[in-house]
């Protein structure tokens, strides 16, 4: 079932829907470095900065915040500094807009994870058209 907040009807602006913590560690960096064919002896103690983009997936996988056949539009991304093997990351879950256009419901969804020391990790931000028949 779709989390109440993350469809058309119940989004609430600029409200936290859901939030996870995950912890980094040099594991999960180099299973990511081998399934993208990234060089692992460079990131050492660091993640990849496109790794960042997993940790928004995931949050949106585990709270099931997106409604079945929902269309990604656009991403825009932006990127801070650098996740640290080692550290938890927090990354949470808003709604920034939502609009009609040509007969069709949008929802902007936004996804921000944070460092231990509260700084940016990275931001996704992206529109999503919501299917017909969904809440």
């Amino acid at each position: 079932m779709t989390h109440p907040m993350t469809t058309y009807a119940g989004a609430e602006l600029g409200r936290e829907v859901c939030r996870a913590q995950t912890l980094l560690t040099q594991t999960e960096i180099d299973r990511f470095c081998g399934l993208l064919g990234y060089d692992g002896a460079q990131y050492q103690g660091v993640a990849p900065t496109s790794m960042c983009l997993a940790f928004g997936l995931r949050l949106g996988w585990e709270a099931q915040v997106f409604p079945p056949g929902v269309i990604r539009v656009g991403d825009e991304n932006t990127y801070g500094v650098p996740a640290q093997a080692g550290e938890v990351l927090v990354t949470k879950l808003v709604i920034t807009d939502r609009f009609e256009r040509k007969g069709r419901r949008f929802l902007t969804y936004q996804m921000d994870t944070t460092n231990p020391a509260g700084e940016q990790v990275c931001r996704v931000k992206f529109t999503a058209i919501i299917p017909e028949g969904a809440p």
